[in-house]
């Protein structure tokens, strides 16, 4: 038997003598014991309006009830708020920021995807005031266990989860926050591994022979330019210069909210040439939805479910993740130049806005980097 029967018997209308009136039990915490609430109707004279407010006021309370509603808890109507609604409205609370450049839209992605999940695992869509910090566990458990997801993602679902109840807590929808007492879990040995040079060049001919030139760009973005998987999404051909032989990278794109300059290797601008992605119009995508110049914009996660199919054709460890590229072409690269340039490059320091076309910012590129020709030894 459900449990939410043992909590409540439904709304149903009685007809005494000379007095109507729509009766429901709850549940008294305090007791345990089931109590009747009554709603009288005697002030609506018509009978038939008052039969017709009675029917629909016992849907209402019915629907209420089955997603745990109790009056002894919730006297205050404005806190009966459903999980989806809470979820919508903390992801518009989010958008907003995004917006503001408070956030950027790729953190907003990762909170949109943690809760779908989340709500997949609740399940019933209760009341947010229903969840407890067992349910926060069990879900976790779910993620970490079950699925054999890394303790790293299990603490980013955590800290999801915090944001969103703490949102809750803040709106009057919670007393208090159930995902505040859980604890994170002790992160491991980094999963992901650095990609041999013999292996990257597997991977690379491979790319090459099945004639996915495109894709190879998007690779070498991230393998000698070192730029991130949803920046190299946002990149417009209005962003190269191959004059400067740089790439723009937009504040509005960027993941630390600065406008930067990425200088392109010989080898990365060559390949744009060979594959005439000049020829489009500026306002289309560099790596489009096909991942040729689109009008439509790639997504990181098509990135990545590609290169899942060709780590799978070429039988190479789960250790080797697209964003590998960027730990491996970082290693080559500092054995090469000096760690200040390589730090511009990856831009790992604090560079502000208007310090762009600054020489610490590289807006021309840098000289040294252009002449490389930045591919895997053979």
């Amino acid at each position: 038997m459900n449990e939410k029967f043992l909590d409540y018997r439904p709304a149903h209308l009685v007809k005494g003598k000379g007095n109507w009136y729509v009766s429901y039990s709850a549940t008294n915490p305090e007791t345990g014991k089931l109590i009747v609430k009554r709603m009288k109707l005697n002030y609506i004279k018509s009978a038939r309006q008052r039969k017709e407010y009675a029917d629909e006021l016992i849907k209402q309370i019915n629907a209420k009830l089955v997603h745990g509603f109790n009056p002894f808890y919730h006297e205050n109507a404005d806190r009966l708020v459903l999980l989806s609604d809470a979820v919508l409205d903390f992801l518009k609370a989010r958008k907003r920021d995004v917006d503001t450049k408070v956030i950027v839209a790729e953190s907003f992605d990762v909170y949109k995807q943690h809760l779908k999940r989340f709500q997949a695992f609740v399940k019933d869509d209760c009341f947010v005031f229903k969840i407890r910090e067992l349910d926060i566990n069990n879900f976790l458990d779910d993620i970490y266990i079950e699925r054999g997801l890394t303790a790293m993602t299990r603490n980013a679902y955590l800290a999801t989860l915090r944001m969103f109840f703490a949102h809750c807590q803040k709106r009057g929808y919670i007393v208090e926050n159930p995902a505040r007492d859980v604890q994170n879990l002790r992160k491991g040995e980094k999963f992901r591994a650095a990609i041999p040079e013999n292996v990257l060049q597997r991977i690379f001919n491979y790319l090459t022979e099945k004639g996915e030139k495109h894709y190879l760009l998007a690779c070498y973005l991230l393998y000698s330019c070192f730029i991130r998987p949803s920046e190299i999404c946002s990149l417009k051909l209005a962003n190269i210069s191959f004059k400067n032989q740089t790439i723009y990278i937009d504040a509005a794109y960027s993941k630390n909210r600065k406008s930067q300059v990425v200088t392109m290797p010989h080898n990365v601008a060559a390949m744009m040439i060979d594959l005439q992605v000049y020829t489009a119009p500026s306002s289309y995508y560099l790596i489009g939805h096909d991942f040729a110049p689109s009008e439509r914009p790639c997504s990181d996660r098509i990135l990545r479910a590609k290169w899942l199919q060709v780590r799978k054709a070429l039988q190479l460890p789960d250790s080797y993740q697209f964003y590998s590229l960027k730990d491996s072409g970082i290693t080559k690269m500092i054995n090469i130049l000096n760690v200040s340039e390589v730090r511009d490059q990856a831009r790992h320091s604090s560079i502000a806005i208007t310090d762009v076309y600054t020489d610490r910012s590289k807006a021309n590129g840098n000289e040294h980097i252009k002449t490389l020709n930045f591919t895997p030894l053979p």
